[in-house]
């Protein structure tokens, strides 16, 4: 039997650093840098994907013209590698300057979330940004999109968002992923999706729930350590996935290009809960106060 297959590339937390900036967490090579090697990575191993996600926090807070000289970064790539990127946001991006500096028109207020078809796959790109707080929250509009894009999907689904739905490996993430991880098994719980693609927690991991495969994506900028739940360790390191789509199967092979041994940063985690549901509801408020 022959098989139709394909091959998306995910890269996760690029987070470059806007002009006249330090690269965050003291970064001793730069963010750029990083990049431009898992593209390179990607031509001369003849990864030929024929899609690219980069999955969210693309400019470390940058502003307008950060997100210009990434799409142009991005146009170039697309050219050389003759494949298509799609992105999405994550926390550290700044969805208005996203809009004018990367699609150069000015923000409405609605989340950038969208979906594409590729080779007998639907794709959902969905935005986990709550506001500029850390955690990610799926809000009731674009949860009832998703739902009746799946009524109408006619090919299995992937989803790829910032922030990592709750599993096993995260026992010690929960105050910083999806809040509302509940809300999004609900939707997906009677439709054909098959894997969730996610990053921003800078390790990989992978796990299933309700049968679903959930891939997290480590970072091109940034490894951190969470084994400790108290104190999470920063280092340089660069990694990227290569996802191969054989009829209805799914494999995943990710590329570790570089992990630096020396601590470059360190973070103090008070607790590692869920949030209270009060910080959420006022990041979100805020967000609508301002559209």
């Amino acid at each position: 039997m022959i098989m139709v297959q394909c091959k998306i590339v995910q890269i996760s937390d690029t987070h470059l650093t806007p002009a006249g900036k330090s690269p965050a967490n003291h970064q001793r090579i730069d963010p750029e840098e990083k990049l431009q090697k898992v593209f390179d990575d990607i031509y001369t191993t003849n990864v030929n994907p024929d899609l690219i996600v980069i999955s969210g926090d693309l400019v470390h807070e940058g502003d307008a013209d950060s997100y210009a000289d990434f799409h142009h970064i991005l146009d170039q790539e697309q050219e050389r590698l003759m494949a298509p990127i799609k992105v999405i946001l994550g926390n550290h991006d700044r969805t208005d300057q996203f809009y004018k500096g990367f699609l150069g028109k000015k923000h409405f207020g609605r989340r950038y979330y969208y979906h594409e078809q590729l080779a007998g796959w639907d794709c959902y790109f969905l935005d986990t940004k709550c506001g500029n707080i850390e955690q990610g929250y799926l809000d009731k509009t674009q949860l009832q999109w998703l739902k009746d894009q799946l009524r109408e999907a006619r090919y299995p689904g992937l989803i790829f968002m910032h922030h990592p739905l709750y599993g096993p490996p995260l026992q010690q993430m929960r105050y910083s992923i999806l809040q509302n991880g509940d809300d999004l098994l609900k939707v997906i719980a009677d439709a054909n999706v098959k894997a969730i693609f996610s990053g921003h927690v800078h390790f990989a991991s992978s796990y299933l729930v309700a049968g679903i495969l959930n891939v997290v994506a480590d970072s091109t900028a940034y490894h951190i350590n969470c084994t400790n739940p108290r104190e999470h360790f920063v280092a340089d390191g660069t990694a990227y996935n290569v996802i191969t789509l054989a009829d209805d199967n799914i494999g995943v092979e990710q590329r570790l290009m570089y992990l630096g041994t020396k601590t470059i940063n360190a973070f103090k985690i008070p607790d590692t809960d869920f949030v209270d549901k009060k910080i959420l509801k006022q990041a979100w408020n805020s967000v609508l106060s301002k559209e």
